[in-house]
């Protein structure tokens, strides 16, 4: 059983962290975004530790990814 909850969480960490990817990626390519980089990471990250995916499960992850038209296969290959 350990060894499922390990694969679970990892592939949770995973998806989790292909959504931030996904979401600075249309962050940093917003027109209106003319900081240095270092300022937009920063802005993106104070929105991204607010973000409810952070606090989501594989379930729901996986769900959100269905919703948006990803593959959660895509998704964990990005």
């Amino acid at each position: 059983m350990m060894q499922l909850d390990t694969q679970t969480e990892q592939k949770t960490l995973r998806l989790r962290d292909a959504f931030r990817v996904l979401a600075w990626e249309v962050f940093d390519t917003n027109p209106q975004i003319r900081e240095d980089l270092n300022q937009r990471y920063t802005r993106f990250y104070s929105r991204w530790r607010q973000s409810k995916i952070r606090s989501m499960n594989l379930s729901q992850l996986t769900q959100l990814a269905t919703e948006r038209g990803f593959s959660v296969e895509g998704l964990l290959f990005y």
